[in-house]
């Protein structure tokens, strides 16, 4: 019989602005899932071409070979979400599920409406704190800042707590997911990275 707790697929979103090092996590993040001993598919969608245009990176995982799935992550089915900014993090939440896990940056970049709108918007912090789902709050950018002396770190700690998210989701199954893997593959592929 097998275990429920044991997840057949997961699905993952890595969300940012651009500058964030989205790009980078998820090719890193890809590499890692896969010499793992596990199966990923995953795109990248970048919404601009300039700084601060929305970006994410759509995963799907599993122990088994997976089967060429749809185009997107279908609503309702999203197991994680990894946001390094809380607006991108309500961007996604249609896909989600009662039991999706969020970890999401405590700092939220400004929100720029038309100037002739009096209305206040609510804060995304707020938003996201109302919902029915256990958001994990990290201030990636002030983790980097004190751990590696430049917030640009942030995506490494995002990337860590994609590891804890897959190895919760993926519980009692083998291949185990490594750090020194992730490590040694982050710092490889992406050059700019300062290590502590």
């Amino acid at each position: 019989m097998s275990n429920p707790r044991i997840a057949k697929t997961v699905n993952l979103i890595i969300a940012g602005i651009g500058g964030q090092g989205i790009n980078s996590l998820a090719k890193v993040l890809a590499e890692f899932i896969i010499s793992s001993g596990y199966h990923c598919q995953f795109t990248i969608h970048k919404g601009g071409a300039q700084s601060l245009g929305s970006v994410y990176a759509e995963f799907r995982i599993s122990k088994d070979t997976l089967s060429v799935l749809g185009q997107g992550i279908p609503t309702g089915q999203l197991d994680s979400l990894i946001a390094l900014e809380p607006w991108e993090a309500l961007r996604h939440l249609p896909l989600a599920h009662s039991n999706t896990s969020l970890w999401v940056e405590t700092k939220a970049m400004p929100f720029f409406i038309e100037r002739s709108k009096q209305q206040a918007i609510e804060s995304p912090q707020q938003q996201l704190n109302a919902l029915p789902l256990t958001v994990h709050w990290k201030a990636y950018q002030e983790i980097a800042q004190q751990q590696s002396g430049t917030p640009k770190m942030a995506n490494y700690y995002a990337g860590l707590d994609c590891l804890t998210s897959l190895s919760c989701a993926f519980v009692e199954t083998s291949p185990p997911f490594e750090r020194a893997v992730f490590d040694t593959l982050f710092f490889s592929l992406i050059k700019k990275a300062k290590r502590t």
